[in-house]
């Protein structure tokens, strides 16, 4: 895919400044971040949705079966993910054409409310962007809760973010990225008429909002095997700056400036002010489970912090294990990560359809079996679909498999 070199706005005047002023207000909330040798920003756990730091351990009995769920009117897309809310038994999840449902899951047939239909008629995905010069069906991905009236979902198709209100009329508009449908790679303004953000979005890519207020939005930008981040300042404006990568894959833990990703999708924010990422792999270099400690914006463009390998070697395996520094488990195109309450670490081996957890011992294991080999041999989600993960305030693992396409409930 071809790539634009980042824009001046991120790096420039304007990024550092407005990332400056952000940055200062955020360090009066660093709670249990470790040192990386310079100040460093706690990455505040979203209060509204489930991307990290929300829901409580699980309890398994192993071997423990998921059991499907039926849809009545979400039609899955291929590149379909689900989301929760961070308090009741709320999913929200994307559909083909552009569809998105909200599925009350308290009881075992779901309800569902559909909040923007598929297609391209009147309150539609398509419809914005076909206003947008895009006639190409909308193809979401990722999607999570924004804050108290929005969600935040990917459309690959135009390479955007979009919001969309989550009571009626559940309007749709673009949230950040220049709609293109040729994938670029460039910082600065979320919206507007000119020096636009652009992403390369390809299947599996998350997005998690946090809990400051106005919400930062962290992006898995596969396509461009970086970090980004949205965020508005003060005075309203919103603009997109990358964290870390370079738009080229290979791995590389440490300073941020110069940390190297492969494929990265999935990202969490963990209870001490971390950022999980998991990484697919796509060119050889991922297969790990990653974590990246948030500095101060550097002066002349990035930002200082570390990352560092907590699960994985690079090997295409599901093995359990250590992780961290004497790591010996091993992850196969890990997606979709989450962050319990308590720290446990569950996510998808997509490579071999497997559920993993890290507990907070750093054990890396294969809960729904009687251990990792097992796992790996079953069939409980097939090996290489596009699987993604979420767990409700009550303890409820729900996988999305878009491939299938199904949906399957873990109970505790």
């Amino acid at each position: 895919m071809a790539k634009m070199s980042r824009g001046p706005i991120g790096r420039g005047i304007l990024g550092a400044a407005s990332l400056v002023a952000c940055c200062a207000a955020s360090l009066a909330g660093c709670r249990d971040a470790k040192s990386t040798g310079s100040a460093v920003l706690t990455v505040i756990p979203s209060t509204v949705g489930a991307n990290g730091c929300s829901g409580p351990d699980q309890v398994f009995t192993a071997p423990q079966v998921p059991t499907a769920v039926t849809l009545a009117t979400l039609v899955l897309g291929p590149s379909s993910q689900c989301t929760a809310t961070a308090s009741g038994e709320m999913l929200y999840a994307t559909g083909d054409q552009g569809q998105i449902v909200a599925l009350d899951v308290s009881t075992p047939v779901p309800t569902e409310i559909e909040l923007v239909p598929a297609g391209a008629g009147p309150g539609s995905v398509g419809e914005l962007l076909l206003a947008a010069g895009i006639a190409t069906a909308p193809s979401l991905a990722g999607i999570a809760v924004l804050d108290s009236d929005h969600l935040v979902v990917v459309d690959r198709t135009s390479n955007t973010l979009l919001s969309v209100l989550r009571a009626p009329p559940f309007t749709v508009d673009f949230y950040a990225g220049a709609p293109n449908e040729t994938p670029g790679f460039a910082d600065g303004l979320a919206v507007g008429n000119a020096f636009l953000a652009r992403f390369s979005f390809g299947p599996g890519c998350q997005i998690c909002p946090t809990g400051d207020v106005p919400a930062k939005v962290f992006v898995a930008d596969s396509g461009n095997n970086a970090i980004r981040l949205v965020q508005t300042d003060t005075s309203g404006l919103r603009e997109v700056v990358t964290v870390a990568g370079n738009g080229l894959p290979y791995f590389q833990d440490g300073d941020l400036r110069s940390a190297g990703f492969d494929t990265p999708t999935g990202l969490s924010a963990a209870c001490n002010g971390v950022l999980v990422v998991t990484e697919r792999g796509e060119f050889g270099f991922g297969e790990r489970v990653r974590e990246l400690q948030i500095g101060q914006v550097f002066p002349l463009g990035g930002y200082l912090g570390t990352a560092s390998t907590i699960a994985g070697d690079g090997v295409d395996a599901t093995t359990g294990g250590v992780g961290g520094v004497n790591d010996t488990a091993q992850v196969s195109g890990p997606v979709s990560p989450l962050v319990t309450s308590q720290g446990e670490i569950y996510w998808i081996d997509s490579g071999s359809g497997v559920l993993r957890r890290m507990q907070v011992d750093a054990t890396v294991d294969c809960p729904l079996d009687v251990d990792c080999t097992a796992a790996a041999a079953s069939t409980l989600f097939p090996a290489g679909h596009e699987l993604s993960l979420t767990q409700t305030a009550g303890g409820v693992l729900f996988v999305l498999d878009a491939t299938a396409p199904a949906l399957w409930r873990v109970t505790p």
